[in-house]
């Protein structure tokens, strides 16, 4: 079965069914049913609007429930293996089965190979938020923290700049041009999307001039998450669209061009590089990537963005 629509995942739910039951009748994740008939997902990363809340198939309270749903395990009672078991001897085909199973496993498809772009990004997207969880849960000198907790801070922004320098870059050279091409509304996620990456761009580079035993720095880490919350929401909806209208050969053609972009892309934000087109972006990043990762080599991100170390002599 494909990727059900929006019309599907609707009327499944005008049956007087309820979203875990209609993604089980269509064969999705509850939170991707709800994702599909919103487009918004159910985790709450982003933010609902009153107008929006009206919208068909937005539930009035928390959807978060739809983005975990409990696990049920199968009743294991004896009735349940005796049925197993009779089924078996009487089946042909289990039984043949059976007898040439061996200890030996058998070839497994690695997860982490493929390039489906939508699987490489997504994979990308679920990292970075685990360092904007990590990062959360520290608490800055503003809310108390340590300077050793504020140093941690300091360190988990600097991973995330890094991995957002190479994602963004190589999404602005081989994906954005791409959407445009291939989407029949792409110009306008292409724009969207690229407004939002020039913002988390401009303000990961004044996290790294910043002090991270200030206010100020705690006050950038908050505009920060809240940009990245809603650009991964943004792209996740986009992945929707490129799921649907993309072939597979062709996404996976895509996530080739860009894991081998950022294999060589730069580590820093830089907010003044150009955004586009794809050729003025590889332009600029080969140019910036073997200076940023001088200043990687040095072990200090103070060093690596100017700012005076604090522990040098005057």
């Amino acid at each position: 079965m494909g990727m059900p629509t929006r019309d599907q995942v609707l009327a499944a739910l005008d049956g007087g069914t309820d979203y875990a039951a209609a993604a089980a009748r269509l064969g999705v994740h509850p939170g991707l049913a709800y994702l599909i008939a919103t487009g918004f997902p159910a985790d709450g990363s982003d933010v609902v609007t009153a107008e929006e809340q009206r919208r068909p198939g937005v539930l009035p309270g928390s959807s978060q429930h739809l983005a975990n749903p409990a696990v049920h395990a199968p009743d294991a009672g004896g009735v349940v293996h005796a049925w197993l078991r009779r089924r078996a001897q009487g089946d042909a085909q289990m039984a043949a089965a059976a007898r040439a199973r061996t200890a030996t496993p058998g070839p497994q498809n690695d997860p982490g190979s493929t390039t489906d772009v939508v699987t490489v990004l997504t994979r990308q997207h679920d990292a970075a938020t685990s360092l904007v969880k990590q990062l959360d849960a520290i608490p800055g000198r503003s809310r108390g923290g340590t300077p050793a907790q504020a140093s941690e801070r300091e360190s988990i922004v600097d991973m995330i700049g890094k991995a957002l320098a190479a994602h963004e870059t190589s999404e602005e050279e081989h994906l954005w041009p791409r959407v445009r091409e291939l989407l029949p509304d792409g110009d306008r996620w292409a724009d969207g999307g690229l407004q939002q990456e020039q913002e988390a761009t401009e303000t990961l580079s004044a996290l790294s001039r910043a002090d991270p035993q200030t206010e100020e720095f705690d006050d950038l880490v908050e505009e920060l998450m809240p940009r990245l919350h809603r650009h991964v929401a943004y792209e996740d909806r986009l992945f929707l669209q490129l799921r649907r209208a993309v072939p597979d050969e062709e996404r996976a053609r895509m996530g080739e061009r860009i894991l081998a972009a950022q294999r060589d892309a730069p580590t820093r934000p830089h907010p003044d590089a150009p955004r586009e087109p794809g050729p003025a972006v590889a332009a600029a990043a080969r140019s910036a990537a073997p200076v940023d990762r001088a200043r990687d080599a040095t072990g200090r991100p103070a060093d690596r963005e100017g700012r005076p170390d604090p522990g040098a002599p005057g």
